[in-house]
């Protein structure tokens, strides 16, 4: 068997290729529903015929590395990769460096790139090209993160699943799909399993669609970090620690992210033991909470259906260190508190049942804990008058609390009409 199977469709042969596709056996495989018996295959300039739509085409072989890293250096500007079915074995961090380049494997229970044996590099895959697709195939316990995008624009993944199969293991990478510091985020049909930060993290991003996915068995489901003009629908989140994050945190470039559009997402029983890395502000969250808002504004919860979480429904906190949760920020621009957030139209099931020690603290020791609860945090120093700063609650029915943590009300309080109030509801589409 040949040591490595690549196919490059050029208008020039080069000896590497040459040599591959010499010894290259055919693989039945389908891309863009063309084949490979030579019928409707595009041929390149060897003689060797390419799957339809297929500008670089891999095989699984005996040196799966060499192939896909020789694969994914012949994919430049405007190309399509194909990954055809089978499992591949990869010891070494993948990199993409193409712009408009599309990576397409035969589908997530098809093409499956397994890192467990992995040597080198942070990342399982890491995309440093601008207008890059992937789709169709599954990413396998990466050690470190599993898909990482840096810095680019128009980043899509479309049905990738990222997988570790060892459950609730901090052995596991951090994060699952991870575009950071980018403009123009697509996740569709995507499903992460098993990462001990975020499944779905997107972080110090702008234009963000994560849609018709699934997270379960991460600590957090899907992670919105410090991000501005988010769409999170219609996804599910369950036995994660925590379903759905909205955090901005402290130290980094990009601090006041805002304007989540978080709708008709089934966040249901996500009670799994946190199993993050200690230290981490992800590490102290605890179980049983369908969704948190942190130090983040002007978000909108809406028409999401959440059940059977054991600590609380949701959640919106201020990065205060008076709720002993967290140190003091070290950083003079960061704004602590979450306003202008807006929570309504949700349906509450079997939440608060049997809450974390922490979450009773909060709750001065409630054993059944609420549906929702803001911590009552105020900036004292900034004008509300119009009430854009205020957090509102739509949801009638809702079991609620204002927690007081922070001593700007009276007291605490369950009653909900304290808090009723709308915001313009955020738009459903991009700009």
């Amino acid at each position: 068997m040949p040591a490595g199977r690549v196919r490059v469709k050029s208008s020039k042969t080069t000896h590497r290729s040459a040599r591959i596709l010499s010894l290259a056996l055919p693989l039945v495989f389908a891309c863009n529903g063309g084949s490979d018996d030579g019928d409707d295959g595009a041929a390149d300039s060897t003689g060797g015929d390419l799957p339809e739509g297929c500008d670089v085409y891999v095989e699984p072989s005996e040196d799966d590395q060499t192939a896909l890293a020789e694969a994914f250096v012949d994919a430049t500007d405007g190309k399509t990769l194909c990954i055809a079915a089978g499992e591949y074995h990869v010891t070494r961090q993948l990199t993409l460096t193409g712009n408009g380049v599309t990576v397409k494997g035969a589908g997530v229970d098809m093409t499956t790139l397994d890192f467990a044996g992995q040597e080198t590099g942070g990342n399982g895959i890491l995309i440093k090209g601008d207008d890059v697709t992937f789709t169709g195939l599954t990413v396998r316990n990466t050690p470190g993160d599993g898909i990482r995008a840096d810095q680019v624009q128009n980043i899509a993944f479309v049905e990738v699943d990222v997988i570790w199969e060892a459950m609730h293991s901090l052995d596991n990478g951090a994060y699952g799909l991870y575009p950071v510091g980018s403009t123009g985020v697509t996740i569709q049909k995507c499903q992460v399993v098993g990462a001990r930060d975020a499944g779905i993290y997107v972080g110090q991003s702008s234009n963000i669609v994560v849609e018709d996915s699934v997270a379960h068995d991460n600590v957090a489901g899907i992670e919105i970090e410090n991000s501005t003009d988010a769409i999170v629908r219609r996804n599910q989140a369950y036995s994660n620690t925590a379903g759905i994050l909205v955090f901005n945190l402290p130290g980094l470039d990009v601090k006041d992210g805002k304007r989540a559009n978080v709708y008709e997402n089934d966040v249901h029983d996500n009670n799994v033991e946190n199993f993050a890395d200690p230290g981490t502000v992800v590490g102290i969250v605890p179980p049983g909470v369908g969704m948190l808002v942190l130090a983040a504004d002007g978000n909108e919860l809406h028409g999401n259906t959440i059940s059977n979480n054991d600590s609380v429904g949701i959640a919106l906190i201020t990065y205060s260190s008076e709720s002993g949760l967290f140190e003091p920020p070290n950083d003079p621009d960061y704004d602590i508190y979450s306003e202008g957030n807006y929570v309504h139209d949700n349906t509450f099931t079997n939440n608060g049942t049997m809450p974390d020690e922490l979450v009773q603290l909060l709750t001065g020791g409630m054993t059944m804990t609420p549906d929702v609860i803001f911590d009552g945090c105020i900036d004292a120093m900034k004008d509300n008058t119009d009430g854009s700063l205020s957090n509102c609650l739509g949801d009638d029915g809702a079991r609620f609390m204002n927690a007081d943590l922070c001593g700007d009300n009276m007291g605490s309080s369950t009653d909900p009409t304290t808090v009723a109030c709308s915001h313009d509801p955020l738009p459903s589409e991009l700009p």
